[in-house]
């Protein structure tokens, strides 16, 4: 006979949850589980995810422009803002002619503080076939034969000392043009916003509504921020009252906000 260990432990390797189903119901087949426990199991992953995972962001739709993959490889090199690309990817060729959605490259984002550099797995998931016979698409297969990343050229970056979790701006329904600008419209990718301390502060400091996370207003009703002394500090330029808008502002505005 198998120890008992055993067997929860086979039954946890091969079936997961599943197989601590099928135990709790007294090692029943899937025939013979009871149908209660089945949606009850099921209803209660459902909210669980429901809980940990962001809202799904709505899907844009675009008209097509008509241009083609000669003349977006044309217009990438004629634009004259942003850094020119070692593979001219044509933002505005993929969302508008091809229908991309911003999430597909940048799987993720709505779930991770980074946002992602799309993997050259995933560009040539397509251009495996699609496109193979032009210029940068051999290029594109050249790296992904030497098993070399592309060297991308960043054009945004924040100092080491700040931090920008994407999830949580998501999460408060923050769109990517708001940061990113009308990426869809740029042949070449370039910086919309400046992404200064000002720009955020003036963000942050924006009013806040009721389905705003970052606010906490319940938080804030039950423990108001301590009061704290007019005017400015002695020594240095910021105010002393700087989280004065605590649970009322768009976003949380003291320091430890963004420097953590």
């Amino acid at each position: 006979m198998i120890p008992t260990h055993r067997f929860f432990a086979v039954l946890l390797a091969v079936g997961g949850l599943a197989g601590l189903a099928m135990a709790s119901g007294g090692l029943r087949s899937p025939e013979t589980t009871d149908a209660s426990a089945s949606v009850a199991l099921s209803s209660g992953v459902a909210a669980q995810q429901a809980r940990l995972l962001p809202p799904l962001l709505p899907v844009e739709e675009y008209t097509a422009s008509g241009m083609t993959a000669a003349e977006a490889i044309e217009a990438h090199a004629a634009a004259t803002e942003g850094p020119e690309q070692p593979i001219p990817f044509n933002h505005r060729f993929h969302v508008q002619e091809i229908g991309m959605q911003c999430a597909y490259c940048h799987g993720g984002t709505e779930a991770s503080p980074i946002a992602a550099i799309p993997a050259l797995d995933l560009c040539m998931g397509c251009h495996r076939i699609v496109g193979a016979q032009l210029e940068p698409i051999v290029d594109l297969r050249g790296y992904w034969d030497r098993g070399e990343p592309v060297p991308w050229e960043r054009v945004y970056k924040l100092p080491d000392f700040v931090q920008f979790p994407h999830d949580a701006h998501i999460r408060n329904e923050l769109t990517c043009t708001e940061c990113h600008g009308a990426v869809e419209d740029m042949d070449r990718i370039s910086k919309a916003e400046s992404l200064g301390m000002g720009w955020c502060l003036a963000c942050h400091m924006g009013e806040g509504v009721e389905s705003d996370y970052a606010t906490d207003r319940l938080l804030a009703q039950q423990f108001p921020a301590p009061a704290m002394p007019a005017g400015r500090q002695s020594v240095g330029l910021y105010p002393r009252a700087i989280d004065s808008a605590y649970g009322a502002s768009r976003g949380p505005i003291d320091c430890t906000a963004c420097h953590y």
